[in-house]
């Protein structure tokens, strides 16, 4: 065999595993709803939480999440880190079970995610009157934050179409159940239409929630430091608030307790559009990369990506760019 057919071999082994993991994650998702239709919601709930402190004692787990928050963030992450990251998606996954069988209103999420002094700056920012883009990462529980969020002022989340009818169609009724308005992101390169529409929600004077934090293909995103090395992401959040003129605004989360949580708003300095757009866009989502890093090293356990598989590839492919251990 030639060196390019074992080669080619290896990446189709790849595919074949990636496609069955993800037929696995999807089947453990529909068992885990029908498994907890006909519960009430704490029982739904401790359920939930009780299974993923479960899986926060298995070894592997463990470890995995403690090394990317070291490969990431250096030697140095705050003790119980791990530990601390388990209880949050505990909090996630039970809120997001009941909430998607039941509706956000008859759960006690609304009780437990609330505001600190900080929301007067998205108020006003929704007051100018150019609509708000909120770019904020995959914290745990971001999108019942979002809905919380709605609650207060119009909101519009802009997702991913799903590869099939049956996930499109739970992922429908889980923004009903969060009664959030959504905004299909296409699969395809955005069109210009496609950023017309994104542009009308703003014109709307309505809250358009994104989330920065996806890696992109090679040759597509815009490149940014992140964790001391080169990364691609996303620029879309960036290049829609400079085109509407709308102030971009950065959500964060301060833990309480294990189901209490408060949101943080900061306001990001402006990205005038100077002729070059493109290194408008650059320079505003390094800002938001810099400051996302900030949040992490302070509070690595609230973001949701820990073990996510592309990331967990990325960090240990360029290990060697930032010298973690």
């Amino acid at each position: 065999m030639s060196t390019r057919s074992a080669h080619r071999g290896v990446i189709d082994e790849m595919l074949l595993f990636e496609d069955q993991r993800r037929s696995l994650t999807q089947l453990a998702i529909r068992q885990a709803i029908a498994a907890t239709a006909g519960l009430p919601i704490e029982p739904q709930r401790r359920l939930a939480r009780s299974l993923v402190a479960l899986a926060g004692f298995a070894p592997v787990l463990r470890r995995r999440v403690r090394d990317n928050m070291r490969l990431a963030l250096g030697p140095d992450v705050p003790a119980r880190s791990e530990s601390l990251y388990f209880r949050r998606v505990g909090w996630a996954l039970g809120s997001s079970l009941s909430t998607f069988h039941r509706g956000i209103g008859a759960t006690p999420v609304p009780d437990e995610v609330t505001f600190d002094d900080s929301v007067a700056l998205l108020d006003r920012a929704v007051a100018e009157g150019h609509g708000v883009v909120v770019a904020a990462p995959h914290w745990c529980g971001h999108e019942l934050a979002a809905a919380i969020v709605n609650r207060r002022h119009p909101s519009v989340y802009l997702v991913r179409q799903a590869p099939t009818a049956a996930r499109m169609a739970r992922k429908l009724k889980w923004y009903h159940a969060l009664g959030v308005e959504l905004a299909l992101r296409p699969s395809r390169a955005s069109t210009i239409k496609d950023a017309a529409a994104y542009l009308n929600i703003l014109k709307r004077g309505k809250v358009l929630f994104i989330t920065p934090d996806l890696l992109a293909d090679p040759g597509q995103g815009v490149e940014v430091q992140l964790f001391g090395r080169p990364a691609r992401l996303y620029g879309g959040a960036f290049a829609i608030a400079i085109a509407a003129r709308a102030p971009i605004m950065r959500a964060s989360l301060n833990w309480r307790s294990d189901s209490s949580v408060s949101i943080r708003w900061e306001r990001a300095a402006g990205s005038a559009d100077n002729g070059d757009r493109a290194a408008a866009i650059s320079a505003a989502l390094q800002d938001w990369c810099r400051w996302f890093e900030d949040k992490l090293r302070a509070n690595p356990e609230n973001w949701l990506f820990w073990l996510d598989k592309r990331w967990s590839r990325f960090l240990r492919a360029s290990r060697g760019a930032c010298g973690a251990a």
